[in-house]
């Protein structure tokens, strides 16, 4: 069974060529139909906080190694960009990731892979 996985790079200015690269590296990780949702004409200086909010959707398999593959690539991506994190959300499940990898974040990543597979 997949899963949709929505991914919010925050703050909100991100330009086409870094998250060009998120998709690559997605896709390389085995994530499926990786893209840049549209939502219309986003008006200059105003980001939604509706959760469904995306800069990039991928459908995935909530299984544990795919998953953390994934994660361990976007964190890998986000310690190249300073000052970002990124909200990963799967189904009413979300983390926040910074680009700097601490044991307490490691923890926190393992727990919600387990429980977003757990669930599906």
């Amino acid at each position: 069974m997949e899963t949709r996985m929505r991914l919010a790079v925050l703050p909100d200015k991100v330009d086409d060529a870094d998250l060009d690269k998120l998709i690559e590296l997605l896709r390389g990780a085995g994530a499926a139909e990786v893209e840049r949702p549209r939502f219309g004409e986003p008006r200059d200086g105003v980001r939604s906080v509706d959760s469904d909010i995306a800069d990039v959707v991928a459908t995935v398999t909530p299984a544990i190694g795919l998953l953390e593959r994934i994660v361990k690539v976007v964190r890998g991506w986000l310690g190249q960009r300073p000052r970002r994190t990124l909200k990963i959300t799967i189904g009413k499940d979300s983390i926040e990731l910074s680009g700097y990898s601490t044991a307490a974040e490691d923890m926190l990543v393992r727990a919600f892979v387990e429980r977003v597979c757990e669930k599906r």
